[in-house]
């Protein structure tokens, strides 16, 4: 099992080996991809993306067949300020009309537990592609409650990931003026869950909340 990717090791934990790959569906209604960086040397900015998706492709039989990828619409960037977040879209920072995708594709991991580990893989991030290493731990493994209406006690496994990325390693180089740079350093916070949607009906919450358009979630 230490041999395992990312979401193989953590879904093999109690769970019979299958003969072929298996998709798990990212939840959107419980999934955030956060970063903060450093302002001044005082108190960091933090933001989030509110727009993305992922791929989860798993090979139990055969973890290195596995393949797992995140894609941010770069234009979703949000901390909570208009005009900073205009800016970041510019050609300064994100330069999101010319790059308006961020990708994340996994290479190769590292298990350190049976639920926590090293996730490696390529960030392609205003045009340049450079590798990144995240910490990752599983945080829980179930089935949901038979009492939740339209979960249909469909099999759940959630993921806290963190990491840094340099933005220099992306050519992103702006410095505001001499003595008061933004942050080299962007810290990385993914909080999501993942689900086994074979099967699940049309009325399902979590594998089609935020995926078909009209669907409509328990408090909309």
């Amino acid at each position: 099992m230490l041999r395992s990717t990312l979401l193989t090791t953590a879904i093999l934990a109690g769970t019979a080996v299958h003969a072929e790959p298996v998709e798990w569906t990212l939840d959107l209604g419980h999934a955030y991809i956060g970063w903060e960086i450093d302002h001044m040397n005082m108190s960091n900015t933090v933001g989030r993306f509110n727009e993305f998706d992922g791929a989860f492709l798993i090979d139990e039989a055969e973890p290195a067949n596995s393949q797992i990828t995140f894609t941010i619409n770069a234009a979703s960037v949000d901390s909570n300020h208009v005009g900073r977040d205009n800016h970041i879209r510019n050609a300064d920072y994100l330069n999101v009309e010319t790059y308006p995708e961020i990708k994340f594709t996994s290479t190769a991991v590292q298990m350190l537990t049976p639920t926590t580990g090293k996730l490696m893989g390529d960030l392609d991030l205003h045009g340049v592609t450079a590798p990144v290493e995240l910490d990752f731990e599983m945080v829980n493994r179930r089935n949901y409650p038979d009492f939740i209406p339209n979960y249909d006690e469909l099999e759940v496994v959630g993921f806290h990931v963190t990491g840094e990325v340099m933005r220099l390693d992306h050519g992103m180089d702006f410095i505001a003026f001499i003595g008061s740079p933004t942050g080299f350093a962007v810290t990385l916070d993914a909080r999501f869950d993942l689900i086994q949607c074979d099967g699940a009906p049309e009325t399902n919450v979590p594998c089609h909340w935020g995926r078909i358009e009209g669907f409509k979630g328990p408090n909309e």
